[in-house]
């Protein structure tokens, strides 16, 4: 019972202690700083009027399209320079970059010699030989062994000729670089 009301003693005098009344001078002074401080924001400067621009797409290249190639037309070669063949019908394979490609395994046959399996990241396995092509790039097949093959590809250098560039894709945890 001495315990019981020790404790309520002692809660009312925390409670008396936390309450408002002795906080008049701190009220006080709060309502006098906010009536005398005033915020010095400057104005916001004059914003110019913005001119109307009509757009007229005609006049610019579709986004929705493949960015045409920087080289000469067909039958402009420049002199000294190495040309792909623009001529020729694309193939599949030429529809996806390098890099969707995975090297899945290489094989012998009596008919085409050596082959590849390359699966895209869209899971389709291709069985390609060499001279096919594949990538974005006129990649053309020119090396077959059991660890990479070996692709050639055209690359415009933006002048009208075209740089030769040979890229190898490699089986899946073999060694080395995947440019030769």
């Amino acid at each position: 019972m001495i315990k019981r009301f020790s404790f309520v003693l002692t809660s009312a005098l925390l409670l008396t202690a936390c309450s408002q009344g002795g906080h008049q001078d701190l009220v006080a002074y709060t309502e006098q700083v906010r009536s005398s401080s005033v915020p010095n924001a400057e104005p916001l400067p004059e914003m110019p009027e913005l001119q109307r621009i009509d757009y007229n797409g005609r006049t610019f290249r579709n986004p929705f399209e493949p960015a045409p190639l920087n080289a000469p037309s067909v039958g402009e070669n420049t002199k000294g320079c190495p040309q792909p063949n623009l001529e020729r019908e694309r193939e599949e394979l030429e529809s996806l970059g390098l890099d969707q490609f995975t090297l899945v395994g290489t094989m012998r046959t009596n008919s085409e010699g050596q082959v590849a399996l390359v699966s895209t990241n869209q899971g389709r396995l291709y069985r390609v030989a060499m001279g096919d092509y594949m990538g974005l790039n006129l990649g053309q097949i020119t090396e077959i062994t059991s660890d990479y093959i070996m692709i050639a590809e055209w690359v415009p250098a933006g002048d009208g000729c075209w740089q030769r560039r040979d890229t190898a894709l490699r089986l899946p945890g073999s060694q080395g670089s995947s440019d030769l």
